[in-house]
């Protein structure tokens, strides 16, 4: 008996090469925007994003904030080819990205912090993660009530 293991969503990711794959064929190579990968975790009390962007210059990113909203962008440039060179296979995808994230509430520019390092873009929210509040024990005490009798 053979077993196959197919991914819950390979389904998806094929529905989704396909459509860019049309899009691409019926409007250009550009109709199609990149959105790249990103990890969101917490270290201590800081928030970290951390996005993928290989063969993207420091020059070339932008991270904006406003209101909740910070906003990473990119635009990594399409290599020239010389006289005579041509591609065989083409996959990194050149032009314009925008990935949002959601801060919390009272978050200001200068909690945020942006470094690139290897073709990863980590950005760190200071003091975004509050504490949970702690339960406190409230002593409950026992009142002796005064009875009269007749």
């Amino acid at each position: 008996m053979i077993v196959r293991y197919q991914h819950p969503y390979a389904a998806f990711r094929q529905f989704d090469r396909e459509f860019e794959r049309l899009v691409r064929q019926g409007f250009g190579r550009r109709a199609t925007q990149y959105s790249p990968q990103a990890d969101v975790y917490t270290e201590g009390s800081d928030a970290v994003i951390t996005v993928a962007v290989p063969g993207v210059a420091a020059e070339d990113v932008s991270v904006s904030l406003e209101g909740r909203r910070l906003s990473v962008t990119a635009e990594r440039r399409e290599r020239e080819a010389a006289e005579g060179d041509r591609y065989l296979v083409r996959g990194l995808t050149a032009g314009k990205f925008r990935r949002e994230f959601t801060v919390p509430e009272g978050t200001e520019a200068s909690q945020v912090s942006a470094d690139l390092a290897d073709g990863l873009l980590t950005v760190r929210v200071a003091d975004a993660v509050k504490p949970k509040p702690q339960a406190q024990e409230i002593p409950v005490t026992e009142n002796q009530s005064a009875v009269e009798a007749e």
